[in-house]
């Protein structure tokens, strides 16, 4: 049922009372069952913010999977062993045991001045724990709706998958200090669950690629690479090619827009569990030769991915912020996405995109139609997207992220709760790590 992935290892830390540290520079503790070198929002939304931060002098400290592709050595990230499910294969789980790391004497050596997790689970667990024991403020960011995603569980039914997170999310987050949210839909959703601590909205700031990066020669140069003609009309669809995506639905749109402009292109760029299927769906119908599957695509590589295209195409409801219309918008790519979820919360109606209904495929490759065929208004709308992206830059991020940070600082500690049990008993993780390695057929630990 699973694949071992790798044995923990040690981070290289910078000493505690490193002497080119500014005396207002924080230590921080980032906990985060996704992180490079896996491909998402939440691993690409880390990144910018580690990156940022340790940029403006702070000290940041990673707490992750091990990951069969990782850099050996990594200044302060820690990883934890791992194993990869046979119900999700792109993503290694973690089980905090470290037979050869003390995590508690690291912890403790780190003096932090703030823990921030990005999930609530297994690695959110254990940094809360080791948070809220020392009394260090421990934030939360709220990165996925965990509710689409249960279909990644079969084993159980989805009434009790949801009837834990409505039980469980509660109690992590009604823990922290601050929490935040990169949406009002994600944040709405924590709020219907019941979560009373102070809740911040803090999009997932995106860097202006350069001027080269998005050029017409980075715009030829990935046409050439993919065979499209330069002139061809090209809508682009980047990101997880996963059912609660939605992105059968671009095949539709792909089908009436052929109608209007019948030399368009449909690429989707990116991997996932729906990738082969969406293939053969696409080979199957008419103009399927003109249906591209790029794969995965280094981050760095996208910019002019999205310089080659003419519209981006985004369907997906179950976003909480939809980071790769940011990074579109950044790339000067007006879109059209689904009026659902957090995607459309950026979106600038007319300036820099398009929001429809959701589910009305007529609406969307109307809207595509528009676009593909009136170079002006598209070229008007590439050059409003990238002015609106300044506002959602790294440092305007960080700066939000930093408020939170003073905020947690001085708030009073969460409402005792029947379940904070999990947080102040001693759990047993050698005999975790040994059921997880019995149900998931593990080999044993050596």
């Amino acid at each position: 049922m699973s694949e071992p992935r790798r044995e923990a290892v040690a981070p290289t830390l910078a000493a505690a009372n490193d002497q080119d540290a500014s005396a207002a520079s924080l230590r921080i503790g980032l906990f985060s069952e996704s992180f490079e070198p896996v491909q998402n929002g939440v691993s690409t939304s880390i990144l910018t913010l580690v990156d940022e931060l340790r940029r403006q002098g702070h000290r940041v400290y990673v707490f992750a999977p091990a990951h069969q592709e990782q850099q050996e050595v990594q200044t302060n990230v820690l990883r934890f062993p791992s194993f990869v499910s046979a119900f999700n294969k792109e993503y290694p789980l973690a089980y905090p045991f470290l037979p050869r790391l003390a995590l508690t004497t690291h912890f403790q050596k780190l003096r932090l001045d703030v823990v921030h997790t990005h999930t609530p689970f297994i690695l959110g667990l254990t940094g809360a724990k080791l948070a809220l024991r020392r009394s260090v403020p421990l934030i939360s960011t709220f990165h996925t709706l965990y509710s689409q995603y249960s279909h990644y569980l079969p084993f159980l039914p989805d009434g009790v998958t949801q009837g834990l997170l409505e039980t469980y999310l509660p109690w992590y987050y009604n823990r922290c200090a601050e929490i935040i949210c990169p949406s009002e839909v994600a944040a709405n959703v924590l709020r219907d669950l019941g979560i009373e601590r102070p809740i911040t909205i803090v999009p997932t700031g995106i860097a202006l690629p350069d001027g080269h990066a998005i050029g017409d020669s980075a715009r030829e140069k990935v046409r050439s690479e993919l065979g499209i003609p330069i002139d061809a009309p090209l809508m682009l669809f980047a990101g997880r090619l996963a059912r609660e995506k939605n992105v059968d639905m671009l095949l539709a749109v792909y089908s009436l827009v052929r109608e209007s402009v019948p030399d368009v292109h449909l690429a989707f760029a990116g991997s996932g569990p729906f990738a082969d299927e969406l293939a053969a769906l696409a080979n199957a119908m008419p103009g399927g030769e003109n249906v591209h599957f790029l794969g995965p695509i280094p981050h760095y590589r996208m910019s002019g991915v999205y310089a080659a295209a003419d519209v981006f195409c985004f369907p997906s409801p179950s976003e909480t912020q939809g980071l790769v219309v940011g990074e579109a918008r950044a790339a000067g790519l007006p879109c059209v996405v689904v009026d659902a979820g957090g995607a459309p919360e950026t979106v600038r109606e007319g300036e820099d995109g398009f929001c429809v209904p959701e589910g009305d495929t007529d609406a969307f490759a109307e809207r595509v139609i528009g676009m593909l065929t009136n170079r002006w208004k598209r070229e008007k709308m590439r050059e409003t997207a990238r002015h609106n992206a300044l506002e959602y830059t790294p440092e305007r991020m960080v700066a939000r992220v930093l408020s939170v940070y003073e905020a947690a600082r001085v708030q009073p500690d969460a409402p005792p709760s029947a379940l904070d049990r999990l947080l102040h008993e001693e759990l047993d993780w050698d005999s975790i790590g040994q059921a997880l390695r019995e149900n998931f057929g593990l080999p044993p630990r050596s």
